[in-house]
């Protein structure tokens, strides 16, 4: 039998005691081996919570000896030197979303990553949800035909309060809400469509964290040509979604937590709408653990690390979105002179 996997938690905050703790103790793949936290404290209130007697210290080095692999699950600015010391220490990584807080150190974990020949996955775990995975799918299998122009958006009023504040500084967090929020869609995107050939971008940020931001890509050298755009915001309450014209039709995500389906309204007939989604015989047997995307990205990365086959999400494509995070950044317009622009971009694409 398998000895399960040493796994260390870094990072004792909110989304480590809120999704990758339980993730972690409802495998019987893997072992809860050290809680790491700056504040130790906050290791023993969640060992506490959950009944359970892992190593507790402070900096990830006083446990690279006892563990197998760790989740970084710390401020954005200090995923690069934990991730570099796990790396260097022969440590498997899962490191959250984003890889790194900069382009540069992204690559630096990922070259580090190759030659020391250590998984390091990035914790984009709403890959993993059934209707970000079904569309995938179907977009890949090019099931919809040409695809001409999509749309995403998603907006809350504040939300996401982790207990170190960090988001509230742009050097801990690299951005604002295109790094908190943006990300999970910009992995989708260039998963599904690629890099971009060309992007604008405007948000309201003074020097510190933007909370509403707008951007359109342009895909120009595919087959069909392809416009995009995405509205984000952390003052304002949009429906999220995610919708795209396609040859078939129009199809679109209305909401990906609630169901594991697609609508198409085809679109030779307006009146009515397909729900696009497994079939029933595949979902028997799913359990809650199967259903749990934060679990389903823990067996991933696990498996990944034992059998050294790449894991969904790998440190080069973390790299990617960096790299166009980075590109939006670089682009950036006031967003009050970015109205007009928009508006022109949705009517001629």
């Amino acid at each position: 039998m398998t000895e399960p996997y040493r796994i260390a938690i870094v990072g004792a905050g909110m989304i480590a005691e809120g999704s990758h703790v339980p993730a972690v103790l409802g495998s019987p793949d893997v072992r809860l081996a050290a809680l790491v936290d700056p504040e130790a404290q906050r290791c023993r209130d969640v060992a506490e919570r959950f009944q359970v007697s892992p190593k507790i210290c402070t900096d990830v080095a006083a446990v690279l000896g006892d563990i197998d692999a760790a989740i970084i699950a710390t401020p954005n600015h200090t995923h690069s030197a934990i991730a570099m010391a796990c790396i260097r220490g022969g440590v498997h990584c899962l490191v959250e979303k984003p890889l790194a807080a900069t382009l540069a150190e992204g690559e630096e974990i990922a070259a580090a990553a190759d030659e020391h020949g250590v998984t390091v996955a990035v914790g984009y775990s709403s890959r993993f949800i059934d209707a970000i995975e079904l569309l995938g799918d179907l977009i890949v299998q090019g099931f919809f035909g040409a695809i001409h122009r999509f749309a995403y958006q998603f907006g809350t009023r504040g939300g996401w309060n982790p207990a170190s504040s960090y988001i509230l500084d742009r050097k801990s967090i690299g951005g604002g809400v295109t790094v908190v929020v943006g990300t999970h869609f910009i992995d989708w995107m260039l998963t599904w469509f690629g890099y971009p050939d060309e992007v604008t971008y405007a948000d309201d940020s003074l020097g510190g964290p933007e909370a509403n931001a707008a951007a359109t890509f342009q895909y120009r050298h595919r087959p069909t040509p392809l416009a995009g755009t995405m509205r984000l915001s952390k003052t304002v309450a949009l429906p999220p979604g995610f919708v795209m014209e396609t040859d078939r039709g129009t199809v679109s995500l209305e909401d990906k937590s609630l169901a594991a389906h697609v609508i198409l309204r085809p679109r030779d007939a307006t009146d009515c709408e397909m729900i696009v989604r497994r079939p029933v015989e595949m979902a028997a047997g799913r359990t809650a653990r199967s259903s749990n995307n934060f679990a389903r990205q823990l067996d991933d990365f696990v498996a990944a690390c034992r059998t050294k086959a790449p894991p969904r999400v790998s440190a080069r494509q973390g790299v990617e979105s960096l790299r166009l995070i980075e590109a939006l950044y670089a682009a950036r317009t006031p967003l009050p002179e970015f109205a007009a622009r928009f508006a022109e971009h949705e009517a001629t694409a």
